[in-house]
């Protein structure tokens, strides 16, 4: 089984990759390439992918932009699937114009949830949400599209800093000085570090790979064993209190439906989730936490 490298080294030219959605979370662990956020490159707009493809011939392409915030999904259909799925159609058929390998990020929200046992790549998708219809059509455009391309579906990403970082564990590492915090339980997923994935999306381009890759940080735990890591790794006397997932999918119709959201991968060996997770909070929380 492959492993992600050190480093970001590349066979291809560093200046002939180009990155969407350079101004998240993903971008900051992009030292490479042509960097382009909403402001300079917006997915949505055809004929300015096209342009911008052209202008720099990029020989591959990382397209993280995308519609992530699962709630505000649910609540903007019309804009989810412009973000996820139209703007995908045109990531991939510019990419076909100047020929370029096109590296798709999806996601476990493609599945039904309903398998106990991780996701593996030869899993048959049934998405249940807005967020998970709309990943999926890009994944059936991108494979559809361009033979040569890579789509690495992730689950509960993490990374950032705390600049960046607006999701589950920044808001835990935030609250620290609680005496406790509710956290919802029940569901399992795949804790991914971002700096993992990308490295990993690096070491699949060196390797000429295709295909479907489902690419996680090693463990299937909730969101309760996370929480309760976070307090372990940051030496708080925090209680984590695991509370009902029923009362957030009552206040959020369909953004909390789905059991089972975690990944394995039959073709790649990311490292545990508690060892990525111990990393991040020691190096880049480092000092912010009190």
């Amino acid at each position: 089984m492959a492993t992600p490298h050190q480093g970001l080294s590349m066979s291809t030219s560093r200046d002939k990759i180009l990155i969407t959605g350079a101004g998240g979370m993903l971008g900051s662990y992009t030292d490479f390439g042509i960097q382009t956020t909403r402001d300079t490159l917006n997915v949505e707009d055809l004929a300015q992918v096209r342009v911008v493809f052209a202008k720099h011939k990029p020989s591959v392409i990382f397209h993280f932009a995308a519609a992530t915030n699962l709630v505000e999904c649910e609540k903007d259909p019309p804009g989810t699937y412009r973000a996820n799925a139209v703007g995908t159609y045109n990531v991939a058929l510019a990419a076909r114009e100047v020929g370029a390998k096109l590296v798709y990020v999806s996601t476990s929200a493609v599945f039904d949830g309903k398998k106990e046992a991780p996701y593996v790549e030869n899993d048959i998708p049934n998405p249940q949400n807005h967020y998970g219809h709309s990943k999926y059509m890009g994944e059936l455009v991108v494979l559809g599209m361009l033979p040569d391309a890579i789509v690495a579906r992730t689950c509960w990403m993490f990374g950032g800093g705390p600049d960046k970082d607006h999701k589950f564990i920044a808001n835990i590492l935030k609250q620290l000085e609680k005496s406790k915090i509710d956290v919802i339980g029940g569901k399992r997923g795949s804790p991914t570090y971002g700096k993992d994935f990308v490295e990993t999306l690096v070491d699949l381009v060196e390797k000429g790979e295709r295909g479907v890759f489902h690419v996680g940080n090693e463990g299937a735990p909730t969101r309760v064993d996370i929480a309760r890591e976070i307090v372990k790794i940051a030496g708080a006397k925090t209680e984590i209190v695991e509370a009902d997932a029923a009362v957030f999918e009552k206040q959020y119709p369909g953004a909390g439906a789905r059991g089972n959201e975690s990944i394995a991968s039959t073709k790649i060996t990311l490292r545990p989730w508690q060892e990525a997770l111990q990393e991040y909070i020691g190096t880049e929380w480092k000092g912010l936490i009190k």
